[in-house]
């Protein structure tokens, strides 16, 4: 009975993590924000691609997707990336590989900033 009480608690609490995150770092809205389009190379079934979309549309960031499984010149340009498994995204040149959006806020942040300098 211990146990179980255990495993439930856990469950319940991993279940409240996205809730935690999102007020620790609260979605940021990026749409009025100038740079240019961030560029998703996915596929159709990749989980982790549905979560960096999620991730996109939470923040209001602007992209473009590619689906590196129907159409060659998505394919070409992301082996001409270096390719190595989707999510691929390009913010501002910078590559960034895998589920990241710390690194994607990072990058998009250094923009706007580099923009106000100039």
């Amino acid at each position: 009975m211990g146990r179980l009480l255990i495993i439930l608690a856990l469950f319940i609490g991993l279940s409240q993590l996205s809730f935690v995150q999102d007020v620790m770092n609260p979605p940021r809205d990026f749409s009025a924000l100038k740079y240019e389009p961030v560029v998703l190379y996915s596929t159709s079934w990749c989980g982790y691609c549905a979560k960096t979309r999620r991730f996109f549309a939470k923040n209001k960031i602007n992209y473009v997707e590619y689906d590196i499984e129907k159409s060659e010149t998505a394919k070409r340009e992301y082996d001409n990336l270096g390719g190595g498994g989707v999510p691929l995204v390009l913010v501002e040149g910078q590559i960034v590989r895998g589920y990241n959006p710390n690194l994607i806020v990072d990058y998009l942040d250094e923009s706007v900033t580099a923009d106000k300098a100039s």
